[in-house]
C-alpha cells in the first residue's frame, strides 16, 4: 500500500498519470451518479430510450470521423508533424458533419426509417452536432496524452460530466422534460469540454514555429499513418457498432421503453469503465509506445495493469449482480428495477471488458491493427446475432442474457489474444536489442 501511495504522488509515474486523468472522469461521472435519481424521476424510460437511440447513430457514425488518424499522436515525437495530423483529423470530423447535415432534409429511406422509431423528427438535427464535438474531444485528449499533460483530459471530462448533469436538470425544470432536454443537455456537456481543450491547446502550444503548416504535410502525414484509416478506423467502426447496436436492436425488436430501461442500466455500469477503464487505456497507450521505442518488455506492464484492473472491479460488480434490483429500485425508484436487472445480467460481460478492453492497444503499437479489426469484426457479428436469433422468443431477458453470454466469451478470447501478441512483441523487441549489440 505504501509502495502504490508513493507511485501515486510521484509525478510522471504510470499510477500518477492514471490517477490524474482518472479524477477527472470520476468527478464528471460522480456529477452524474449525482444527477441521475432526480433524472430517472423527471424523465421517463422513453425519454431515455429516445437520448441513446440519437446517441447510438451519432457514435456509430462518429467513429468514422476522423479515420483515427488522432490515435497517432502519440507516437509522433515531432511537434510539427502533430500538429500537422491534429489539422488532419478535424478537418476529416468537419467534412462528414457537413455531409450529414446536409442528408437528413432529403429525408433518405434510412432517415425516414429514424424518424419513425422516434416521437420529435428534428432530434436527428443533434446527430450532427454531437458527431463534431465528440470528435473534438477525442482528438485533444490524445493532443495532450501526447504531451504527457494529464490534467487537461482530466478537467475536460469532469467538464463534460458536470455540464451534462447541471444543463438536463436545469432544462427539466425550465419546463422541457422530455428526450429533447436530455440531449441539449448532453450537447451542452460535450461543447463544454470541447471549449476548454481548445482553450488549453492555443494556451499552451507555440504557435510560433519556422516550420509552416502546409498541405503537403498534411498529405504526408495522411500516407505515414495509413495504417490507422485502414485498420484502427474500422476497428474502432466495429467496436462503436456493437457497443451501440443494442439500444437500436431493441427498439426495433421491442420497444422505446425496454431501450431506456437498457440504457440507465449500461450507464451505471460504464461509470467505473468511462471513470478508470478509458484513463487506464490512454495512459497504457502512451506507456507501452514509449516501452516499444526503448525495446522494455511490455508483458509485466500488462499483467500488473490486468491484475490491478482486476481489484478495482471485482467489489462494485459483485454488489450489482447480486442487488442490482434493490439498488436500482432504492436509487432511481421502482418503476428502474428493471434497469437493475438488467445491469445484473451484464456484470460478467462487462468484468471482462474492463480487465480486455483497456490493455489491446498492443495491436496499434505494433502497426498490427488488423488483427484487432479481425476480433471487433467477430464481436460486432455476435451482439447482432445475439438479439437476431432470440427476438422471435418475444423475451427481453433472454436477448440480455444472450448477449452477455456472448460478449464475454468474445472479450477473453480477446485478453488471450493480448496476452498471447504482448509476449511475441517482447520476444521479438529483445531478439532485436541482443542482435544491435551483437553488432
Amino acid at each position: 500500500m505504501r509502495g502504490l501511495l508513493r507511485r501515486l504522488f510521484t509525478k510522471g509515474t504510470f499510477a500518477s498519470n492514471v490517477a490524474t486523468l482518472g479524477s477527472g472522469t470520476a468527478i464528471g461521472q460522480i456529477s452524474m451518479i449525482l444527477a441521475a435519481p432526480i433524472l430517472s424521476r423527471l424523465f421517463s424510460p422513453e425519454d431515455f430510450g429516445e437520448l441513446q437511440f440519437i446517441l447510438s447513430i451519432a457514435l456509430i457514425l462518429g467513429a468514422l470521423s476522423t479515420l483515427r488518424y488522432e490515435m497517432a499522436l502519440p507516437l509522433v515525437p515531432n511537434r510539427i508533424e502533430a500538429v500537422h495530423l491534429l489539422i488532419l483529423a478535424s478537418s476529416l470530423s468537419l467534412i462528414l458533419t457537413i455531409i450529414v447535415t446536409s442528408i437528413i432534409p432529403f429525408e433518405p429511406m434510412i432517415v425516414k426509417y429514424l424518424y419513425e422509431s422516434i416521437k420529435m423528427k428534428y432530434l436527428l438535427y443533434f446527430i450532427p452536432l454531437i458527431l463534431l464535438f465528440e470528435a473534438q474531444n477525442s482528438i485533444f485528449s490524445f493532443w495532450f496524452t501526447r504531451t504527457k499533460n494529464f490534467k487537461v483530459p482530466s478537467i475536460a471530462k469532469s467538464f463534460f460530466g458536470i455540464g451534462t448533469a447541471l444543463a438536463q436538470i436545469s432544462i427539466a425544470v425550465s419546463g422541457i422534460i422530455s428526450s429533447l432536454g436530455l440531449l441539449a443537455g448532453y450537447l451542452i456537456g460535450l461543447i463544454s469540454s470541447a471549449a476548454w481543450y481548445i482553450y488549453k491547446f492555443f494556451k499552451t502550444t507555440d504557435n510560433k514555429s519556422s516550420h509552416p503548416i502546409t498541405f503537403k504535410g498534411i498529405l504526408d502525414q495522411a500516407k505515414t499513418h495509413k495504417n490507422f484509416p485502414l485498420y484502427s478506423s474500422w476497428n474502432v467502426l466495429l467496436n462503436t457498432i456493437a457497443r451501440n447496436l443494442p439500444p437500436l436492436l431493441l427498439v426495433s425488436y421491442f420497444s422505446v421503453a425496454e431501450a431506456g430501461y437498457y440504457a440507465i442500466g449500461i450507464r451505471m455500469l460504464n461509470m467505473p469503465f468511462n471513470t478508470l477503464g478509458m484513463s487506464v487505456g490512454q495512459v497504457y497507450y502512451q506507456q507501452i509506445a514509449r516501452y516499444r521505442e526503448q525495446g522494455i518488455p511490455i508483458l509485466p506492464l500488462m499483467i500488473s495493469t490486468s491484475v490491478k484492473l482486476t481489484g478495482i472491479i471485482i467489489l462494485p460488480l459483485l454488489i450489482i449482480f447480486f442487488f442490482g434490483e434493490q439498488l436500482f429500485g432504492f436509487v432511481f425508484g421502482d418503476a428502474w428495477k428493471i434497469a437493475g436487472r438488467i445491469a445484473a445480467l451484464m456484470v460478467p460481460f462487462y468484468f471482462m471488458r474492463f480487465i480486455a478492453g483497456p490493455i489491446n492497444s498492443i495491436y496499434a503499437v505494433q502497426g498490427k491493427q488488423y488483427l484487432g479489426t479481425i476480433w471487433q469484426a467477430f464481436y460486432s457479428l455476435g451482439t447482432f446475432a445475439s438479439f437476431y436469433f432470440t427476438r422471435s422468443y418475444g423475451d427481453f431477458e433472454l436477448t440480455i442474457k444472450t448477449y452477455s453470454f456472448t460478449g464475454t466469451v468474445l472479450f477473453f478470447i480477446l485478453l488471450l489474444m493480448t496476452i498471447y501478441n504482448t509476449k511475441v512483441a517482447d520476444i521479438n523487441s529483445n531478439d532485436k536489442h541482443r542482435m544491435g549489440v551483437i553488432n
